[in-house]
């Protein structure tokens, strides 16, 4: 212990005279104006995360309640207030954006380009579309958190795999899970991946890339078991498919005739006089009658099932109509969802150029460093770091998918993630390719003057 505080003392002095330091500074000030004095905004469903932080951490109504557990723990150890609640958003923001911008910058070999790259994250993170959630009462400013810490833990475990990664990545894992249910659809995707891990384990040993894929697993059949409280089952599983099932399965005569024939029972006429709010039907708000009871009750027990089949067996229709509302899926605003005080930190020019707005900008860069990176990849090859990103686009798709399919309320906010990571993850092949690019060009200097000098 001894030994390793002045090596810790010595990292600390050479970051503080090094370039880091003061975009670290003017960072942190930016994010700090862009927060203080801003007016916090309760939403309707800030009272079930309210709600699940007042039982108990080790009750069920906690673990298995109407919110998954991993805000409302946050809130548990904060004052009970909003402004404080906010701060302690805020703060575990601020804490995960230097991370992430650390972990590219130590994955890139040009000095030069490590600063630049570190100063590009975090300016990403100052952006509108971001710090506008650390003041909002809900699980984005944290999902958004934590999904920057797991981009962070993963390249840093695929730089350099180590033991000590793969748990602080398994801890990491689980609270991103249980902040968005989401979220656990991603996490089971990665799996296949650690399971590649095991077969050429590397340094890291097999043992614990098993431990990686079978603690992910894991964390994601917890994450299916936590819906058995009534409460549960309510918001995270009954309101859901009763809006899919009133707002575009019976109002499309296609969709309708499948379900019927795969189980359904005919919609009375009460359920179809009151289709698009089939869950107020269901929560006593709106009149019933018993055949309308019974196929609620059909609904909440093998609404999700049949719409996964659906879904699986139509997958050119189920593409087709995601894609067709993709800007709601990509825009990553909100209306209703922006304090009246909220401010953007930088110039609006340069925000929209590090936080393109409009979907088709956002398939421009796509193809633009797909190809980019693709060429580079072919010329002077890839790293094993460029997996990161590449592996956080490619499962956008199902993200946005599960999103769309999933219900039919507020998809905007609920693909936020797939907006943010989308963008993400392009800032950071391109910086990783470039970096390729530039060692490349480097060396070929290098080995021209080598033949002249000769």
């Amino acid at each position: 212990m001894r030994d390793r505080l002045p090596a810790a003392r010595a990292r600390l002095l050479d970051f503080g005279r090094s370039p880091y330091a003061p975009i670290l500074l003017g960072y942190l000030l930016l994010r700090a104006s862009g927060f203080f004095g801003v007016e916090t905004l309760a939403q309707r469903d800030t009272e079930g995360y309210l709600e699940v932080a007042s039982h108990s951490v080790f009750s069920l109504d906690f673990l298995a309640g109407g919110r998954s557990w991993t805000v409302p723990l946050l809130w548990k150890v904060l004052p009970d207030s909003d402004a404080e609640r906010a701060a302690g958003q805020f703060l575990v923001s601020v804490a995960c954006w230097p991370l992430l911008a650390a972990a590219v910058a130590r994955c890139l070999r040009s000095s030069a380009l490590r600063y630049v790259a570190f100063a590009a994250v975090l300016l990403f993170s100052l952006s509108l579309a971001v710090i506008r959630w650390d003041v909002v009462m809900l699980s984005e400013s944290v999902s958004i958190s934590l999904t920057v810490l797991m981009l962070a833990g993963w390249l840093e475990l695929v730089r350099a795999p180590r033991p000590a990664l793969v748990v602080g990545l398994l801890a990491v894992t689980l609270l991103w899970v249980f902040a968005r249910d989401s979220n656990g659809v991603i996490a089971l995707m990665t799996v296949p991946f650690a399971l590649i891990w095991v077969f050429r384990p590397g340094p890291l040993g097999r043992g614990w890339a098993a431990a990686l894929a079978g603690g992910t697993l894991a964390i994601f059949a917890l994450g299916l078991l936590a819906t058995t409280t009534d409460q549960a089952q309510l918001r995270r599983n009954e309101r859901p498919i009763l809006h899919v099932i009133g707002r575009r399965v019976l109002a499309d005569a296609d969709k309708t005739r499948w379900w019927r024939e795969h189980g359904m029972p005919r919609p009375p006429a009460n359920v179809l006089r009151h289709r698009v709010s089939l869950a107020g039907v269901a929560e006593g708000s709106l009149p019933s009658d018993p055949r309308t009871e019974a196929f609620l009750e059909w609904a909440r027990e093998d609404g999700r099932g049949t719409l996964a089949r659906y879904l699986l067996t139509h997958p050119a229709e189920t593409v087709k109509e995601a894609f067709g509302k993709r800007q709601r899926l990509l825009s990553g605003v909100t209306v209703g969802y922006l304090s009246p005080g909220a401010r953007a930190v930088v110039p609006e020019p340069l925000d929209e150029l590090v936080y393109p707005r409009d979907s088709q900008d956002v398939y421009f860069w796509l193809v633009a460093i797909a190809l980019g990176a693709g060429a580079v990849a072919l010329a002077a090859g890839a790293r094993r770091t460029w997996l990161v990103p590449a592996v956080a686009l490619a499962v956008q798709v199902p993200h946005a998918l599960v999103v769309y399919h999933g219900d039919t309320l507020e998809i905007p906010r609920h693909a936020m993630l797939v907006a943010i990571t989308t963008r993400l993850a392009l800032l950071m092949l391109a910086l990783l390719a470039l970096d390729r690019l530039l060692e490349t060009a480097r060396g070929r200097m290098f080995d021209g003057r080598q033949s002249a000098a000769r």
